[in-house]
């Protein structure tokens, strides 16, 4: 037995060793780099003699009457705002950010630091001067309506958003358009026998949307109001943002991958029966459909359902 050695790991390098000692924390190799304070008796590491690290060096104190040198450290930033300061944040904005297309978080940072300012008095400053510059009339308020009312009829995505086009368009702050589109369409809601339609009466929507898309008997852009009308709980423009909802950004889905062409026509077949169904799934559409159909996500459902009511709008005769 005098023979056996315990296998160990290294508690510095983590390597694997063998040693006759079966509490051995530490290798050879770290023994040797003196990484370690305490040698093991076992180990046979060559002594050397410990170098003597030299004494810190100690600033002689200053005499009497002598003025003492403190540490150069940074001052905190400044947290009050003076005219001075105010005008530099509106120059810098002016030259460098008024028409660039960085962030605005990033725009207050940026300025924040090369002024040495908290960065709340930056936002507060350009809030005041960009708000200041557009004066926010009636005209523009009708003008950015009738634009998401239009975006909405016609199913129309522009890149980056509808509400950002509008402010692009307009030339008005994005929270301003954001505001006025939010409230506009909270007070057509509060006009409609239901300000809030449940789950179920949004199903019957769709519903009746699908049967109209078959039946052919209406134009395309009247559909909203003929639903609304046959329905009787909800208004046009409540009918017009649920299709919207069904119609989703195609762009969303370009990096979800497709099913199988089986799999498509499984959750093709799936969307019939719920539309013939009395009322919704308990757990949502996507994730019930993707529960009855192996290998299949329910984003991926939700892809195919986009392309498919997509499809069938584009091909609708009665434009």
């Amino acid at each position: 037995m005098s023979g056996m050695k315990f296998r160990r790991t290294c508690s510095v390098c983590n390597a694997t060793f063998f040693s006759p000692d079966r509490k051995a924390a530490y290798c050879l190799k770290c023994i040797k780099k003196r990484v370690v304070k305490h040698v093991p008796s076992e180990a046979k590491a060559t002594t050397e003699v410990a170098r003597v690290a030299p004494r810190p060096f100690v600033p002689p104190r200053p005499s009497f009457g002598e003025p003492v040198r403190e540490r150069s450290l940074r001052a905190p930033k400044i947290g009050a705002l003076t005219p001075e300061l105010r005008q530099r944040i509106v120059e810098i904005y002016e030259a460098e950010y008024a028409a660039g297309p960085v962030q605005t978080r990033e725009m207050h940072a940026q300025i924040a630091t090369k002024l040495w300012l908290k960065r709340q008095l930056v936002a507060d400053v350009i809030r005041e001067i960009t708000q200041s510059k557009v004066g926010l009339t009636d005209e523009l308020k009708d003008r950015a309506i009738e634009m998401y009312q239009r975006f909405v009829e016609s199913g129309h995505r522009p890149e980056g958003g509808r509400r950002r086009a509008i402010s692009s368009a307009l030339g008005l702050p994005y929270k301003q358009v954001m505001k006025v589109i939010r409230e506009w369409s909270m007070s057509e809601y509060e006009q409609s026998p239901t300000p809030n339609p449940s789950r179920q009466q949004l199903f019957e929507m769709e519903k009746v949307y699908w049967d109209e898309l078959n039946l052919r008997r209406y134009r395309l852009t009247e559909l909203p109001a003929k639903i609304a009308e046959q329905l009787g709980f909800v208004s046009r423009w409540q009918v017009l943002r649920w299709l919207d909802v069904l119609h989703d950004d195609q762009r969303a889905f370009a990096n979800v991958p497709d099913p199988s062409a089986e799999a498509q026509q499984q959750i093709l077949d799936a969307y019939i029966e719920y539309l013939g169904s009395p009322a919704p799934p308990e757990h949502g559409l996507h994730y019930s459909i993707a529960g009855k159909i192996a290998k299949v996500s329910p984003r991926q459902v939700h892809k195919v359902l986009q392309d498919f009511r997509h499809k069938m709008r584009a091909e609708y005769p009665l434009i």
